[in-house]
Parts: structure tokens; C-alpha cells; sequence
């Protein structure tokens, strides 16, 4: 009870719509402390306590935003690069810490900096001296899409800048710790030993848990396949280089003389498991589902070494007591929800069900158990999920996990040998890979898109993730198929059917550009394309897609381009790409054979609603 109650206040915590005064968080704290004493009310006090950690927490980094005053004032700013860069073709984007001098002392501790036209060769740990213009950690406000500014919030990013110009500062890089140095290394490495795009992308994601090599395109085949998760270093990668660290432990037992004392043998395999898999996870820059992970392999060794029975359940609630108290954002990215979902389905389809069966049906009975549970967790985070993902993971999860990972960590490791090592291993990772993407692309293909689902309320998820419990439970059990009608609702259609004469408008934040939504007699008209460069640098998928979806449309009936400028079509090519069965009527200095004239008198009826173009007129 005592962790439940942790997880219950730090799960509560992000339900305040505003952070208590620090007098009644006080109140809270004094009142929970008697409460660890009294034996029935310990989960109280744990709740009580976990809850105002969280709060207290959400406060601090409040506090630390850049002040409005300082936004589009430009700056001279001294600090140091404090994570990998990542580049992209137009501009490098980084971390930075200001210094804590007296010119900083507004500034936040991180900002969230990008380095346009001419930027120099960026390291981490390097001092200098920008010339900033700051604004604050601000996202697009939407009914539906990524969260970007929750997900500043929950990153600690206080301020977003963009660089002018830049000093490199005498000192070098002091600041950069060890490990993100080689993650660097090893990021410059497979940038410079993988030939194949793809594959350096992907080998990037599966070492340094960094996917900015991957190309748009290709994200949006996991997407569709449901397999963008094997791109997140997950429990399974950790497990697998802990498993590998306990085949060297033992190996290396034979060489000495603690062979002769059995009863270490479970101590030297566990520490070397821990080691190994520690090490993977600080390459990975320790993320969610590699904590997770890391703190249930810890209960776990610790149940060997000792010869104690612990149930994977009692991990699985103290590994996520300790995520939350160590980081109480995390349950504002999906990753957690999804990396600690996924084991609960694991637990719920494997534990009641005890004794040996066929690897296949192991892997059929985990893959749907995965799948039905994180179904109320995709409709709450995404409005969306991909069927064809059943097949796609039955394949790719094996595949990624015995075919590819072992030769990326092998690669990784054999950096400390001189020679072609590396490189042979890495090529053998992005050749299987390759055969893996024919796979991938073909059931992307015959996805076309996801299926859309309710984006359900609080009460809704809860209700439907009940039904995907009580649906893993085992055969006997009259209340289990009760299950599906709480899943059922998630299928409705997302928006009521308006009249024939109603006309339902929607005007999207797509920053300076313009894209709006039309809904009348049942279709749709997309007017503007909202901002892009003409190619993949667009919102068409990260606004304007899922504001489609949670309107039930698979697309618009419509399109409308008022004029050329990059901010109203800058996503049109996107648009023809994802949607060709629209109709398109572009106002463009050079007209697109498949689009016909937006000019004046241009006409049409939907149901009751008449739209008319009024300019401009034909010349």
C-alpha cells in the first residue's frame, strides 16, 4: 500500500489546474508526516507527501521561465552547450546553460537554442558567448496534437532562442561530463562508419536514444505500423544488454578464483547484468522507459543475490514510486504511460497463467495483451492507432531485438578496439535493418493511415482501461467479457453529425501561417495549408491531420490555397502527398496541373451552406 499511495499523489498532482499556496503544501506536509507513523494510514501520509513533492516541483520550474520582459530583446549571453547537438539541414538545435552571473540571473537554468544559416561545429561542454533572441517556452494551443509546450514544461526547458551570432569562449569543454562525451564520440562515429542514411538514423536511435537522423518519411512508416516504439530504448534492449553483461560475468568467472565459490556466482552475474545495462542506459541519456527498466532490474537482482521470492508486480510498483520521485514530470510524456503499460500487460497475460508454452504463442499472447491494453493509452495521447501494428510487431519486435540491437551494441563496444570493428558490426546492423524496412513500408502501405479513435476524457480512459484489464484476465471469470462494452466507446464517432445547414469552424494555430477547418453537410474544407518550407518542413502531420481526425474525417473533401506565400501553402505538397483524393483550388503564381483555379466565380453547395469565392477574379 505504501508505494500505491505514492503513485496515487504524484498521479494526482498534475490534475491542479493551478500549484496550492506554499502555506497549504506546509498543512499537507505536516499533516502527512504523522501519518507514515500510524500503520493503516501509511499510504495516506505516502500520498499526502508524493503529492506535495510533485507540486513543490511544479512550482520550481514555474518559477523558472524566462520572463515575459526579456522576450524578443536581443542578448549577449555566456553559457555552456549542455547536450549533444543535433543538426538538420537548415539549422543545429541544442541545450544551453547560461552562467550563473550577475547578467543571467533571470535567465532560466536551460534554454532551447537553434543556430540558423552558417552555424559552427558544436560540441557539448563548449563555453561561448551568443548574441540571443529569447522568447518563452510557448507551444501552439490546439484542441488536439502534440503538446509541445508540456512537453518544454516537462523537459526543463525554460526558453526558446534563436542564435545571431556566437564567441567560442577560452576553456574548452570543462563542463561536459564523461558520458556525454561519448555520446558524442559515438554519435560522430556512426555518422562517419554507416554508409546507409537510413540505417545511421536508426543506429543513432537504437545507441543514443537520438532520432533526429530519421527522415520524415520514415517516421511516419513506424507510425503507421505501429512500431515507432522500437526506436525507444526500451526494457526489452536493457534486459538484453543486462542479459549479455551476465554471459560475460560468468565467462569471466572461469578465469577466477571465484569459481570456486559457487554461492558468488549470483553476485557477479547480477553486478555485471546492473553494470551493462547501466552503461546502456547512460548512453541512452536515461530516459523513461531505461529508468523504468534500471530500477526493475535492480529489485529483481536484488531478490537473486539475497534468494528472496519478490513478485514482478512489487517491481513493477516500486520501479514507478521511484520514477515518480525522482522525476515527477514524467507522467507528462506518453513515455511513461506506454513503458509502464506495456509491462502491466505483460503481468496481467503471463502472471496468472503459469508453465511452459511454444515461443510462437508466447509472443502472439504478449504482442495482443500490448496491444489491447495500450488502446485506451493511444486514444488519450494520439486519437489513433494502427491494426496492421499486430502483424508489424509480431515480426519487427524480434527482428529489432535479436537481429539488430546485438550488433549496435556490439558495434558501440568495439570502439574501444582498434580498426574496422565497429564499422563491420554497425554495416550488419543497417543490412538487416534494410531487409526489416521492405517489411515495414509494404504493411505501411496497406495501412494508408490510422484509424482514428475518441480522444476520450479522464473518467473515459479510465473506464476503458478497466475493460482492457478485465478482457487480459483469465477464462473462468463471468465479469471479463464485461470488458468490451467499456472498450466500445472509443469507436464511437468523435463529433455528433451537425444539420444539413450548420456550419461547425475551426481556425487552427498553425503559428503566423493560416489553416482553417470547414465543416458543413457532412464535409470538409481545409482552407490554407498553414506554414512550411514546400517540402517536409510542414504541420500537416502535427496539426492539421489530427484535428482531422478528432472530427472523424479520413480526409478533407477540399482543399482551398488562397495565395502562394509559404505561410498559407507551404504545406500543399504535403497535403497532396497525404491526401490525393481531395479537390484542390490553389490561388498559385504558377499553376499546379492537378489543382484548378481558386478565382472568383468559383462556386459550390454542400447540403443547405453555398461557398462562393469572392477574389480573386480571373485576370
Amino acid at each position: 500500500m505504501l508505494p500505491l499511495g505514492a503513485i496515487a499523489g504524484s498521479l494526482v498532482a498534475p490534475l491542479f489546474d493551478a500549484v496550492p499556496a506554499g502555506w497549504l503544501l506546509a498543512a499537507a506536509v505536516a499533516a502527512g508526516l504523522p501519518c507514515l507513523v500510524v500503520r493503516r494510514l501509511r499510504w495516506m501520509g505516502a500520498m499526502l507527501l508524493a503529492c506535495c513533492w510533485s507540486l513543490w516541483n511544479f512550482q520550481l520550474r514555474l518559477d523558472d521561465r524566462l520572463p515575459i520582459d526579456l522576450a524578443g530583446v536581443p542578448l549577449m549571453v555566456s553559457g555552456v552547450v549542455g547536450s549533444v547537438p543535433q543538426v538538420y539541414d537548415d539549422f543545429a538545435t541544442f541545450h544551453f546553460s547560461p552562467s550563473r552571473d550577475a547578467a543571467a540571473t533571470e535567465l532560466p537554468q536551460t534554454l532551447l537554442l537553434r543556430w540558423y544559416r552558417d552555424w559552427p561545429a558544436l560540441a557539448v561542454g563548449q563555453h561561448w558567448q551568443l548574441e540571443l533572441i529569447l522568447k518563452p517556452p510557448w507551444g501552439r494551443v490546439n484542441f488536439q496534437g502534440p503538446d509541445r509546450e508540456r512537453w518544454l514544461f516537462a523537459t526543463g526547458i525554460g526558453g526558446l532562442g534563436t542564435v545571431r551570432t556566437g564567441t567560442l569562449q577560452p576553456g574548452g569543454d570543462t563542463d561536459a561530463t564523461a558520458v556525454m562525451r561519448f555520446r558524442e564520440k559515438v554519435a560522430h562515429e556512426i555518422d562517419a562508419r554507416v554508409a546507409d542514411q537510413r540505417g545511421k538514423g536508426i543506429i543513432r536511435a537504437l545507441a543514443l536514444a537520438d532520432r533526429s537522423g530519421i527522415a520524415q518519411r520514415d517516421r511516419d512508416a513506424l507510425v503507421l505500423t505501429g512500431t515507432a516504439h522500437l526506436l525507444a530504448i526500451s526494457g526489452l534492449h536493457i534486459g538484453l544488454a543486462a542479459g549479455g553483461g551476465m554471459v560475460v560475468a560468468r565467462l569471466l568467472a572461469w578465469c577466477l578464483p571465484v569459481w570456486l565459490a559457487p554461492g558468488r556466482l549470483y553476485l557477479l552475474a547480477a553486478a555485471g547484468g546492473l553494470l551493462t545495462a547501466s552503461a546502456y542506459a547512460a548512453l541512452a541519456g536515461f530516459g523513461i522507459p531505461t529508468v523504468r527498466s534500471l530500477l526493475m532490474l535492480l529489485v529483481m537482482s536484488a531478490a537473486l543475490v539475497t534468494q528472496r521470492t519478490v513478485h514482478p508486480l512489487r517491481a513493477w510498483l516500486l520501479a514507478m514510486t521511484g520514477i515518480l520521485l525522482i522525476d515527477p514530470f514524467a507522467p507528462l510524456g506518453s513515455g511513461f504511460w506506454f513503458s509502464f503499460m506495456a509491462v502491466a500487460a505483460l503481468l496481467l497475460m503471463f502472471s496468472p497463467r503459469p508453465g511452459r508454452r511454444p515461443p510462437w504463442r508466447s509472443l502472439v499472447m504478449a504482442q495482443a495483451a500490448v496491444m489491447l491494453l495500450l488502446l485506451p493509452v493511444s486514444a488519450a495521447w494520439f486519437q489513433g492507432f494502427s491494426p496492421m501494428g499486430f502483424l508489424a510487431n509480431l515480426v519487427a519486435i524480434p527482428w529489432v531485438s535479436f537481429l539488430v540491437v546485438p550488433f549496435v551494441l556490439a558495434g558501440t563496444a568495439a570502439l574501444a578496439v582498434p580498426g574496422d570493428l565497429a564499422t563491420l558490426l554497425w554495416s550488419a546492423a543497417a543490412g538487416t535493418l534494410a531487409i526489416l524496412w521492405l517489411f515495414v513500408e509494404y504493411l505501411a502501405g496497406l495501412q494508408g493511415q490510422l484509424t482514428a479513435l475518441k480522444a476520450p476524457s479522464l473518467p473515459q480512459a479510465l473506464l476503458a482501461l478497466l475493460g482492457a484489464v478485465l478482457l487480459l484476465l483469465p477464462r473462468g471469470l463471468p465479469v471479463r467479457w464485461s470488458g468490451v462494452f467499456l472498450l466500445v466507446p472509443l469507436f464511437f464517432p468523435n463529433e455528433p453529425e451537425s444539420g444539413p445547414d450548420v456550419i461547425d469552424m475551426e481556425v487552427l494555430d498553425a503559428g503566423q501561417g493560416t489553416a482553417v477547418l470547414v465543416t458543413a453537410g457532412g464535409r470538409t474544407l481545409l482552407y490554407d495549408s498553414g506554414p512550411g518550407d514546400g517540402g517536409d518542413g510542414n504541420l500537416v502531420a502535427s496539426v492539421i491531420e489530427p484535428a482531422l481526425q478528432r472530427r472523424g474525417n479520413a480526409a478533407p473533401d477540399r482543399v482551398l490555397i488562397s495565395h502562394g506565400d509559404l505561410d498559407h501553402a507551404g504545406g500543399l505538397a504535403a497535403l497532396r502527398a497525404r491526401y490525393p483524393q481531395a479537390a484542390y483550388s490553389a490561388n498559385l503564381p504558377i499553376p499546379h496541373r492537378d489543382s484548378a483555379r481558386c478565382t472568383a466565380p468559383l462556386h459550390w453547395r454542400w447540403g443547405g451552406v453555398k461557398f462562393d469565392v469572392l477574389h480573386p477574379t480571373v485576370a
